[in-house]
């Protein structure tokens, strides 16, 4: 059973939206974006999501920022509606974020990746220096051992079809595993995540992906983070497998204490448990680290 979805997500999720494709590396990229013509200049939040997920999921996230800012969202490749490859590697999700980043003309981003998305997004911002303004991580690990283990492993690559999309929906499952008591929330992206063909129902998402990756030759995580040019935050859930107060200390030796937010009793799809705790958050975080200009020394 499908608890009803509250006034606000139904608000946020028929927000109008405008949808495009672009060419990145001969690979057809697509992206959502809730800017007006007329908003040009307004700064932006650029979203991009995690493994197995596409860009509906901030669906009912971007839209709580509209007022002050333009919101834009990234399917990367083999997710969502971009096209899959045959080979798939953080350098090339990053020039398909630059490629949207471009093709939009968005000014002043701050880009915002989830999990493995905010893997990429660090990535970008790395590789990019001084492209952004600031770089949000939403429970994104920077242990690469433990974040090998759980994003880039995928139980069943083989694909199925489903003869009813109701089927299809019940196979939705997330990973890693967490509790979620908002199934209308699990309900919206699952539909979101599948494709109607002749065959029956199928998941959009490249079940190869991650066997197809191809090693990077980044630096690691803390590494990359200590030269990344613009402001870093990080909001994680307080029961999120990936980050104990261990591994908060260690990120604080790069990252400044105030600007690593946690949402209390939220896992690892925080945004997904609490919504409006997480734009709380987000929108908090934003204002934090914007820098403030120095006072004038008077004369």
């Amino acid at each position: 059973m499908i608890i009803k979805a509250p006034p606000w997500f139904d608000r946020y999720v028929t927000v109008a939206a405008s949808d495009h494709s672009i060419p990145v590396n001969d690979c057809s990229i697509h992206y959502r974006k809730w800017q007006k013509d007329s908003d040009s200049d307004k700064p932006t939040l650029l979203f991009v999501h995690g493994n197995g997920a596409n860009l509906h999921w901030w669906d009912f996230i971007a839209p709580a920022f509209l007022e002050n800012c333009n919101v834009v969202a990234i399917d990367l490749s083999g997710s969502g509606d971009s096209e899959h490859r045959n080979e798939y590697s953080l350098e090339v999700f990053a020039q398909e974020i630059i490629g949207v980043c471009e093709d939009a003309n968005l000014r002043n981003i701050t880009v915002i990746g989830h999990s493995f998305g905010g893997n990429v997004a660090r990535s970008c911002a790395f590789l990019n220096p001084g492209f952004f303004s600031q770089l949000i991580m939403v429970d994104s690990s920077f242990e690469q051992r433990r974040d090998r283990a759980v994003t880039l492993r995928k139980k069943k690559p083989i694909g199925r079809y489903y003869a009813s999309l109701a089927e299809a929906k019940k196979r939705f499952k997330l990973r890693p595993s967490q509790p979620c008591l908002n199934r209308y929330i699990l309900d919206y992206i699952a539909g979101h995540s599948l494709i109607k063909t002749v065959s029956g129902y199928y998941f959009k998402l490249d079940q190869q992906i991650f066997k197809k990756m191809k090693q990077s030759g980044l630096p690691d995580a803390l590494s990359m983070l200590k030269d990344i040019s613009c402001p870093v935050g990080l909001i994680y859930g307080e029961k999120s497998r990936f980050f104990t107060s261990h591994s908060i200390q260690i990120l604080e030796r790069v990252i400044p204490s105030s600007h690593i937010l946690s949402i209390r009793n939220a896992h690892h799809h925080l945004f997904l448990e609490y919504p409006e705790k997480f734009i709380e958050s987000l929108g908090k975080l934003t204002v934090l680290m914007t820098p403030t200009d120095p006072p004038i020394d008077s004369p």
